[in-house]
């Protein structure tokens, strides 16, 4: 139950996607005679400078949620908070 908690892993393999590609529109824009081609390797980044959202869950079903819900839609309980890297 609840979700895979893989958000750290996803914006790796986002930065990695992100890195491919600026590396191909570096080298196109080298190759047309451009000589600021340097500047599109902070692209992969991005991904990374970004916060860890706050997830709440349900501590007996494992419903899990980054919304403002304090109550599990299910069953009724509090949800507690979490980060994403606490949880994987």
């Amino acid at each position: 139950m609840g979700g895979s908690g893989g958000g750290f892993t996803n914006r790796l393999i986002l930065s990695f996607l992100l890195l491919a590609g600026s590396l191909g529109g570096s080298l196109l824009l080298w190759s047309v005679g451009y000589p600021f081609f340097f500047l599109f390797l902070f692209i992969p980044l991005i991904p990374l400078l970004g916060r860890d959202r706050e997830i709440s869950y349900c501590p007996v079903c494992g419903w899990e949620t980054a919304g403002n819900e304090r109550y599990c839609p299910y069953d009724g309980n509090r949800l507690e908070r979490k980060t994403d890297r606490s949880h994987r």
